[in-house]
């Protein structure tokens, strides 16, 4: 959190491909910078089959990291946001967190990020260097259906079932930012009966209809800071205010 006396930029949300030594287990990176802006007036989360790894800033300075289980439902915020966190998505659960080292830094450059977008490529290097530092257990060998269903539940605390239709629904967001495919199109091929399908399911796990989740979800353009062709073709998605 930050103090009145703090300044910040503009609110931004932004993704990013991973680097390309990461392992496979890491969908995206992210950097998520508000004021309230993006994460006020009643808006929440989108639900996700995606573990979520966030640093922080603690009190002294230092990196704070927490992990996130896979959410089921559109969860509204309590409160709007204000402050800088980045990180990473992750398909199953890492072995162990960073280590202290590789978080402080990671706290440093979100603590030059909060006033301008100038050092965003820096933030980002020490995030794929967190990226590429990150193990994942072996995949498990063969199981019966009933241990497998028992183990989706004991790691992501979601039913196999529910895993599934959640990563349909990311899917379609992929395809949201679109514009020429037409939405009765995309739900068909994110695996929907119907366009009526896919908005209920946009609904129940993004608190919105297709077409605002579409406008929401092309990319923008972004400024110089992040022009570096490296960066430029990983973006996924840039949110600014």
């Amino acid at each position: 959190m930050l103090s009145s006396s703090n300044l910040m930029a503009a609110p931004l949300y932004l993704e990013l491909a991973p680097p390309e030594e990461a392992a496979k287990q890491i969908d995206h990176l992210f950097v998520f910078r508000d004021t309230g802006v993006l994460s006020g007036g009643g808006r929440g989360r989108f639900a996700t089959d995606l573990f979520t790894l966030s640093v922080t800033r603690d009190d002294s300075g230092g990196g704070r990291v927490s992990l996130a289980e896979p959410r089921p439902y559109f969860s509204p915020r309590p409160r709007p946001f204000q402050g800088v966190v980045a990180g990473l998505r992750l398909s199953s659960r890492p072995q162990r967190f960073p280590d202290s080292k590789g978080l402080d830094m990671l706290a440093s450059e979100l603590a030059r990020v909060q006033t301008g977008d100038d050092d965003l490529p820096a933030l980002i290097a020490v995030l794929d260097g967190l990226a590429r530092d990150l193990r994942f257990a072996a995949p498990p060998g063969a199981y019966s259906d009933r241990t497998k269903r028992r183990k989706v539940r004991a790691e992501t605390g979601v039913s196999r079932r529910r895993l599934a239709t959640l990563r349909r629904f990311r899917r379609a967001l992929g395809q949201l930012a679109s514009k020429t495919l037409p939405l009765r199109d995309l739900a068909l091929d994110a695996g929907y009966y119907d366009q009526s399908h896919l908005s209920a399911a946009c609904r129940i796990f993004a608190g919105k209809p297709p077409g605002a989740l579409r406008a929401l979800s092309i990319p923008r353009r972004f400024d110089l800071s992040l022009q570096d062709t490296r960066l430029k073709d990983r973006l996924r998605l840039v949110i600014d205010e």
